[in-house]
């Protein structure tokens, strides 16, 4: 009798714990019912959920690009050791200079001063008042450095520059015609892409690929809104960069480099109407007028630039 008694238990045991999975079993069939009914109308929300991840969403095919871009953006420019005068690799030598300076301009010193006739800044020499204006080395304007979409990092106005005015002093190491050639095969060789050099005559070359300034950072532009003018300042050679037009806050800062190309064409991203397509020459070299934008009587003098800052 009491092996029939626990037959029988185990029987409604077993049944009742059939009977608890069925249930169990249908229970979740209808969860997962009204979830997947959910779920239909909620699409965006999941979308939303993806979208505040700390990844890049995106409902198309994967663009790496995107995220690279947004990455580039926040690169160091390439390093270099910023100085605020011309570091002489060289021996210095100084401009003759009469000592006279201008005496019978203007108090401002302007287009009748025969020193800003000369590219001559005034001195103590000179008899002009405070009012001169005839020392444009004294103050740089208000510019900064930007990462452009094409060529690499450039230099954009901060202010609104007018025509004329001088922006910055180009800067970097003085060095011998010698010298400058040897870090030019070195830089090749290297696979160096970006030049930083500008002749101003013979033996006397200012290289700004280790130490410079801002200055280095202009781009080409084939309808520039800058030029390099060469003056003497105090008996020394410096090379600024003026206006030659009026600049806008937020305008690009461009020159036109007409260097001697040295090494493979390299295709103009400057965007003119009138770009020339490539950057430089190859047979000869492009003597470049680099003082003329403050008056109509300037004497112009020239430099070649047989190699600036070429972006890829």
């Amino acid at each position: 009798m009491k092996d029939k008694n626990i037959s029988l238990f185990l029987l409604i045991s077993n049944f009742l714990f059939f009977i608890s999975i069925f249930h169990l079993l249908g229970l979740l069939t209808g969860l997962l019912y009204l979830l997947d009914k959910q779920l239909e109308g909620s699409t965006s929300d999941i979308q939303e959920v993806f979208r505040r991840l700390p990844v890049p969403y995106v409902n198309e095919d994967f663009k790496i690009d995107l995220t690279w871009k947004e990455m580039e953006t926040k690169m160091e420019p390439p390093s270099y050791v910023h100085i605020r005068r011309n570091s002489y690799l060289v021996k210095k030598r100084s401009d003759e200079d009469d000592g006279a300076g201008c005496t019978s301009c203007s108090s401002t010193c302007s287009d009748d001063c025969v020193c800003r006739v000369q590219c001559i800044s005034c001195s103590k020499s000179c008899r002009c008042s405070e009012n001169c204006g005839n020392r444009p080395f004294r103050k740089e304007k208000k510019i900064k450095l930007v990462k452009t979409e094409h060529c690499g990092w450039g230099v954009e106005a901060a202010e609104t520059i007018n025509k004329g005015e001088f922006i910055i002093e180009y800067i970097g190491e003085v060095i011998d015609d010698a010298l400058c050639e040897k870090r030019l095969w070195d830089m090749k060789y290297g696979g160096a892409q970006n030049f930083y050099m500008c002749e101003i005559r013979k033996d006397f070359t200012i290289d700004a690929t280790f130490k410079g300034n801002m200055a280095r950072f202009l781009n080409h532009g084939c309808d520039p809104n800058c030029v390099l003018e060469k003056w003497q300042v105090d008996g020394e050679t410096r090379v600024g960069v003026f206006a030659s037009r009026s600049i806008e806050t937020g305008d690009p800062l461009t020159y036109d480099y007409r260097f001697v190309q040295f090494g493979p064409e390299v295709k103009c991203q400057c965007g003119a109407p009138n770009c020339r397509g490539f950057l430089g020459v190859k047979k000869k070299i492009v003597k470049l007028d680099i003082c003329w934008g403050w008056g109509s009587k300037r004497k112009r003098t020239s430099a070649a630039c047989p190699a600036i800052e070429t972006h890829v």
